[in-house]
């Protein structure tokens, strides 16, 4: 399956991992332990593979129990997806009325990036569901989005930062900045502001149809615990109950978790919990999840599996986890298969940090899985998995693709102070073949992060045209824009 370009889907994906990781932020700022519920919720990785999830708040504090759900937006408004005929996807499908829904502004910037607001925005599922009469449905959305329509529960933002000045009955009047004094009409809404408070504009809701805001919970207000989860007749409630006692669980929960991991109906519980015994250190665990692997119950929990399996980075069981993917990147019977890049892009930067597992995968013959392969190396890849690369361009027995592969990364993603001197330093005690690589990789690099290595002045006029081609230097090779300037010249079919 190919990979698809879809820069508008992705800036929407984006924004939910933005919103979602400064949510987070935000808990852990008032002492809560929040963890993802919703595994990749705070991140913008694409699969193909649509998993089919229970419907789950994105976080959870697994100190009171606390879920919230969060909802990213660029025009700051209460709304919710909804498709209100059907009861698996609606607004608030697998929400408790104690469940918290955070909404957050999300700005982007004139380069294309995109900035959370500092504040959330926080309401009780109960206050939301108790004023649904009183939202508005909008138009349906595209069939690829189910049909849903937004529901709106009217609100004031102001458009700028300001001072409330006094409250009347139905209107209440600010004073915005630069002077001018401005009236909203509350027609009906609750009025979150009280006189003389400041306000920000653009992402903090002065008033609206829900009775009220919440707030975090004081995380010294009693314990929660999960264990009295483990066997509630709600999915969603066991699989929290498992997740948790990831992070909570003790050597005495083995039992009862193993016990679900066997046996519970829900097969994504089932999995999760598999997940948890291997965060605490069981192989049991790692054997569930390559049963779901090589022979998922049902299909989609293979991605599951495989997704898990990347998230235990420095914990006991994660050289077999590793080893586990590195299996799943190389089963021929998975030939063709997203669930092989899933297990490459595990291995690298967002999972498991195995990035000498991934060296052997930059041949890969699959063009998604080599792209998978390349990408999953991150900065933090140092001297060691450098010096392995620069091995790979200067070997004449490697192939170009797995060549290509390795200055790629050399370039663009490892360390210019660790990159480039060694490069350079090789430049003049190697064969033709292996220098014209050496120059190759070094003119991706960024010419200023380049220039204080080179002192030799017939290697910096070598360079001098190859830099001239770089993203730093000329706009055409530029990550922003590359990707508009092939989709424009795609649009030649005449009329």
């Amino acid at each position: 399956m190919g990979l698809k370009v879809d820069s508008s889907f992705l800036k929407f994906v984006t924004m939910g991992a933005m919103g979602t990781r400064r949510v987070h932020e935000l808990m852990t700022h008032a002492g809560l332990q929040p963890i993802e519920l919703e595994r990749y919720s705070r991140s913008n990785k694409i699969w193909s593979t649509k998993v089919k999830r229970l419907r789950l708040p994105d976080l959870l504090c697994v100190r009171t129990g606390l879920r919230v759900e969060v909802r990213a937006k660029s025009k700051f408004a209460i709304k919710m997806s909804d498709a209100e005929n059907n009861p698996d996807r609606r607004w608030n499908t697998g929400l408790a009325d104690r469940d918290m829904i955070a909404f957050v502004q999300i700005r982007e910037l004139a380069d294309g990036r995109m900035v959370a607001a500092d504040h959330a925005e926080l309401f009780w599922v109960e206050d939301l569901r108790t004023t649904e009469a009183q939202s508005r449905l909008g138009p349906a959305k595209s069939a690829s989005e189910g049909a849903e329509k937004d529901r709106e529960w009217a609100s004031i933002v102001a458009s700028r930062n300001g001072l409330v000045e006094g409250v009347e009955q139905d209107r209440f009047t600010a004073i915005l900045e630069g002077g001018r004094r401005q009236t909203y009409q509350l027609r009906g809404k609750s009025l979150y502001v009280a006189t003389g408070d400041a306000f920000a504009g653009g992402f903090q809701f002065l008033a609206g149809i829900p009775r009220a805001k919440a707030a975090l919970p004081n995380v010294n207000e009693g314990q929660w615990s999960p264990r009295a989860l483990l066997h509630a007749d709600s999915a969603v409630d066991r699989y929290v109950a498992v997740k948790a006692l990831g992070i909570v669980g003790e050597a005495s929960d083995v039992q009862a978790i193993t016990e679900i991991a066997e046996h519970d109906a829900e097969g994504r519980v089932a999995l999760e919990a598999a997940a948890t015994l291997v965060r605490l250190g069981q192989v049991r665990g790692i054997e569930i999840l390559r049963a779901a692997i090589h022979n998922p119950p049902i299909d989609f929990l293979r991605m599951e599996a495989l997704l898990a399996l990347a998230e235990f980075r420095g914990e006991a069981l994660a050289a077999q986890c590793a080893q586990l993917l590195v299996e799943t990147a190389r089963d021929d019977a998975l030939r063709g298969d997203e669930a092989r890049q899933a297990a490459i892009w595990g291995l690298g930067k967002d999972g498991l940090g195995a990035y000498r597992e991934l060296m052997d995968l930059l041949d890969a013959e699959s063009d998604e899985e080599l792209v998978h392969a390349v990408c999953a190396f991150g900065p933090d890849a140092g001297v060691e998995l450098a010096d392995g690369l620069i091995g790979i361009v200067v070997d004449g027995t490697s192939s170009p693709r797995r060549r290509a592969s390795a200055s790629f990364i050399l370039a663009r993603t490892i360390a210019p102070e660790i990159a480039a001197p060694r490069l350079v330093a090789l430049s003049n005690n190697v064969l033709v073949e292996a220098k014209n690589w050496i120059l190759a990789t070094l003119g991706q690099m960024n010419p200023t992060a380049v220039a204080p290595y080179v002192t030799n002045a017939n290697l910096a006029a070598q360079l001098a045209p190859l830099h001239l081609t770089s993203p730093e230097t000329n706009w055409t090779r530029s990550e922003r824009l590359v990707d508009m300037l092939a989709f424009v010249r795609k649009q030649t079919v005449a009329p």
